[in-house]
């Protein structure tokens, strides 16, 4: 098939258009679809529609404060994996509280190891 645009190169690019129940076709050569901004990749149809569909995620970034006592932000904990100093537990409180399950395995609160039997006087 000979592109529709130029009328001379070998088409490449078949672009089908349904916009208001109108159907409209085009077949353009690598030049023509270069010069309309055509991408000449594969786009699989399925998962371009589920691009459009589902909801962008939405990235929630920390504070940029820091510590009031040591100066320490957010991301040079998770960058580092500690605090540096106990202020820092009070100031990041609510980012703990999402982290704190995946860390303990569900569990919000250490409660630390008991003692297996109970100790004689």
């Amino acid at each position: 098939m000979i592109c529709g645009a130029c009328k001379q190169a070998e088409a490449m690019v078949f672009i089908k258009q349904i916009i208001n129940n109108q159907v409209s076709q085009a077949a353009l050569c690598a030049a023509c679809a270069a010069k309309a901004h055509i991408s000449l990749e594969a786009v699989d149809p399925f998962s371009a529609l589920l691009q459009q569909l589902l909801p962008k995620p939405v990235v929630q970034r920390a504070k940029a404060t820091g510590c009031p006592g040591c100066g320490t932000s957010w991301a040079d904990f998770r960058s580092a994996g500690r605090f540096g100093c106990p202020r820092c537990y009070t100031q990041f409180s609510a980012h703990l509280q999402s982290l704190l399950p995946r860390i303990h395995a569900g569990a919000y609160a250490h409660r630390g190891k008991s003692p297996k039997r109970p100790r004689n006087p």
